[in-house]
């Protein structure tokens, strides 16, 4: 009877030493789950999973982000990408700027040669708008004196008048976005040279000082 009692035990410790480890769940809600595998269901809930020992002790225990903390972690992974493209993006303007400039004096040259280009474009479209503007009045005028002998204005006059206020309203539009183009290269300029300076190692650039004014005579 020992040695069958014996016999048994054994067999018993050696199904236990080959069995699957015994896995623990802990779900959203903090329910434990055991089982020698756990289902798919309960794998999608749980936020930690580990196997057990023969003992009871846990071991390889696993903790799963919450969706909240997930979607952290993917905004703060998209927001390191989108800050090494910004760094590379950097690096590269900064080289093609010292590439192009030797000093600040052929910053402002450059700077100049587009300020010219632009206003060149506003001057010729503004004689262009005044040019068509001056162009309707005239027409408009003629328009009116069909109106006070009471006849119909010629086709030709409609179309030609129609033209002249297109020719205007284009020419205007114009305008407007050369000295918009004015005062953007103004802007890239200034802040080609700050960067020009700090690459550089020089101090910031000192704002003008604004001219001393003459003393206001007064008469007794």
């Amino acid at each position: 009877m020992k040695k069958l009692t014996l016999l048994i035990a054994a067999t018993l410790c050696a199904g236990m030493a080959h069995a699957a480890p015994l896995k623990k769940c802990v779900d959203d809600k903090g329910r434990v789950y055991y089982g020698d595998a756990i289902p798919a269901d309960v794998l999608d809930k749980c936020r930690s999973s580990s196997e057990l020992s023969r003992e009871g002790m846990e071991k390889k225990k696993t903790r799963y982000l919450t969706e909240e903390e997930r979607k952290a972690r993917e905004g703060e992974a998209a927001q390191q990408k989108l800050d090494e493209e910004k760094a590379k993006e950097q690096k590269r303007r900064d080289k093609a700027l010292l590439d192009t400039y030797a000093s600040e004096k052929e910053i402002n040259l450059s700077r100049d040669r587009n300020l010219q280009a632009a206003q060149t474009q506003i001057d010729g479209s503004q004689m262009r708008a005044k040019s068509a503007q001056d162009r309707a009045a005239e027409l408009r005028k003629q328009a009116e004196g069909f109106a006070k002998i009471k006849k119909p204005v010629p086709a030709y006059l409609n179309e030609e008048l129609k033209r002249a206020e297109n020719e205007f309203r284009t020419s205007s539009e114009t305008v407007a976005k050369w000295r918009e183009e004015y005062k953007d290269i103004q802007a890239r300029f200034e802040e080609d040279k700050r960067r020009f300076r700090e690459l550089k190692g020089y101090p910031p650039e000192q704002p003008a000082a604004a001219a001393p004014q003459a003393p206001v005579k007064t008469t007794k």
